[in-house]
């Protein structure tokens, strides 16, 4: 199909040094690329462009005070009148946990994507819009299968699976070519909502020519397939079944099938569900309106009612904030989650993956609920959990079936983008055909060539609900050192000569050295430290009738800081933030 171009006048996309030509295709990441989230992805051509995705992330543990990662704005923000629409492929936060946001700092004039997408974004507004302020998204609904031109291109929602209802892929026409961008898949045998991927409309996609895909790396380094949804009811029915007392599995908050899967074990087991967390609840409601969540009525529960049934026969159903699965077991582990509080004989399910970065913070939550008398069941090992992302040999069955030209690994962090890339030119696409794109590489293709011609501004940002922005990086790296070693403020009261009339007093705060048994002997030797420098720097004696020279403060607050970092350094091998309190009573010089 030839597309028509709209306007023959010259585009004036912003990216900086580089220049876009009029008739190529570009292509550039601006998130999503060596990390997993943040899924968002321009195409332009003929000066305009079309988005595709919008996703969210979950900050690792060495981020503290950051609640969610967001997509730049920066390079839309300059071609903001340039913007045709919004396409989604589903509604996982990592494809569209951002739109919101984007919204807030954009205009986009149109958002389209399958049902259960827009039934989930209408929910969504209801609630998560009152927090943070954001617009709430209004997304047109579209049927798979069924092409729609967006500017200039034709874009085609293809089905395939994941681990939520209405996954697709995307055919999008250019008048370069058809890009084929997989977004998160796999290749699910037997289906919980028994919609089948669409291979045989990939394939005929792949017959009439693919220039460039797109494809899915999360789980490239799985060999061979991943295993079907259906596979975790084994396990999951089992421990249900013996567990004594209450069950609380904890889910990822957009995992439609597990929940269908749950709801149908907890009649099976005898057993009254209760939802917690708020995005649990919008994906529940969400999949019942658009019939991808069907239960029987009188099994349903509330966390309140379940307190007058006995433990055996109740299953919670949990996930944390924006659906972070990890987020809920920090909660319950540090009795922080104020709606339910874990007891002996409980029996906990984490039917979820634990992310890079989170491996330590499972262990500790794991080492807790032990102690406490609770039986933990977690991970793919125990049957529990199956990923929604394809592994090795469903990448080369994609490959197999489109025969694309220009390869360019997506969706997962550098070694799975590097491994996939190894994996394609092993498989048969020349290496030069290959392209392991950087957030911000722009892409081009002009004449059927592709080469990477520039870059555009791509970091991430980091965003805090309280603050309801962006957090600065030294904002972060400071709440790290605050959380790893601590904060000692030091006080002293000194007159206006300089000499030491009080303290000095420590307080110290979020330290783990507060434990150490070596504290209290360094406590001793810091004092001591400090009451040295404060005699050195204070003012001299006069000399005959010369009056002191002046009293400096600022050397004084620089000298104790200078002291106390190297004593807490020697004796404790720890590095705190060190806060100096100078109270300062002025005095009269008796003549």
């Amino acid at each position: 199909m030839v597309l028509s171009l709209l306007g023959s006048h010259m585009s004036h996309i912003v990216t900086g040094d580089t220049v876009l030509k009029h008739n190529s295709l570009a292509v550039i990441p601006l998130g999503g690329q060596s990390e997993v989230g943040q899924a968002l992805w321009a195409f332009i051509f003929g000066g305009e462009i079309l988005l595709v995705d919008a996703g969210s992330a979950y900050p690792t543990e060495d981020m503290p005070g950051v609640d969610l990662l967001f997509p730049s704005t920066s390079f839309l923000k300059a071609n903001e009148d340039r913007i045709a629409g919004l396409v989604l492929t589903n509604a996982h936060d990592e494809h569209c946990g951002s739109v919101a946001y984007l919204l807030h700092h954009l205009k986009i004039p149109k958002i389209m994507g399958p049902r259960f997408v827009s039934t989930f974004l209408a929910q969504c507004a209801i609630v998560v819009n009152k927090e943070t302020g954001f617009p709430c998204p209004i997304v047109d609904t579209v049927e798979i299968g069924t092409s729609y031109n967006i500017g200039p291109f034709e874009v085609e929602w293809v089905q395939v699976n994941d681990a939520i209802a209405d996954a697709t892929a995307l055919r999008i026409g250019t008048h370069e070519g058809t890009v084929l961008y997989t977004s998160s898949f796999k290749v699910d045998q037997t289906p919980v909502d028994k919609k089948h991927m669409d291979i045989r409309r990939l394939a005929q996609v792949g017959d009439t020519g693919v220039l460039l895909l797109i494809g899915d790396s999360a789980g490239v380094e799985t060999e061979g397939y991943t295993p079907s949804e259906m596979a975790v009811v084994p396990a999951l029915k089992r421990t249900i079944q013996q567990a004594s007392g209450r069950t609380i599995v904890v889910i990822p908050g957009t995992n439609t099938h597990r929940l269908q899967i749950l709801f149908d074990l907890a009649k099976q087991c005898g057993r009254m569900v209760a939802l917690l967390g708020e995005t649990l609840m919008r994906t529940a409601i969400s999949a019942a309106i658009t019939g991808n969540l069907s239960y029987e009525r009188s099994i349903e529960s509330s966390l309140e009612l379940l307190e007058k049934i006995p433990d055996k026969e109740t299953l919670i159903i949990a996930t944390g904030q924006d659906g972070d699965a990890m987020g809920v077991m920090l909660a319950l582990a540090d009795s922080r989650c104020k709606d339910l509080e874990l007891k002996s004989g409980d029996t906990v399910i984490y039917s979820a993956d634990v992310a890079s970065g989170r491996s330590r913070q499972m262990a500790m939550i794991q080492d807790y609920f032990l102690s406490m008398g609770i039986k933990f069941v977690w991970g793919v090992k125990q049957g529990v959990h199956v990923s929604k992302h394809a592994s090795r040999e469903e990448l080369k069955f994609m490959l197999s079936i489109t025969n694309p030209r220009y390869f360019v690994p997506a969706l997962g962090e550098g070694r799975h983008i590097m491994h996939h890339a190894q994996m394609a030119t092993e498989w048969g696409i020349p290496a030069e055909s290959v392209f392991a794109l950087h957030n911000g590489d722009i892409l081009e293709i002009d004449n059927g060539i592709a080469t990477i011609i520039g870059t555009v501004e791509a970091e991430a940002v980091m965003f805090n609900r309280e603050q309801g922005e962006s957090v600065s990086q030294f904002s972060v790296s400071e709440r790290r050192a605050l959380s790893t070693e601590g904060i000692v403020t030091v006080g002293i009261v000194v007159d206006s000569d300089g000499r030491l009339l009080r303290g000095p007093t420590l307080e110290v705060g979020a330290a783990g050295f507060l434990q150490s048994f070596e504290w209290e002997t360094a406590k001793a030797e810091l004092c001591q430290a400090i009451i040295e420098a404060v005699d050195r720097m204070r003012s001299p004696e006069p000399v005959g009738d010369e009056p002191p020279p002046p009293f400096d403060v600022n050397a004084l607050r620089a000298a104790v800081r200078e002291v106390s970092m190297k004593a807490l350094r020697s004796k404790l091998q720890s590095k705190p933030t060190v806060q100096v309190m100078i109270h300062e009573l002025v005095t009269n010089h008796l003549q």
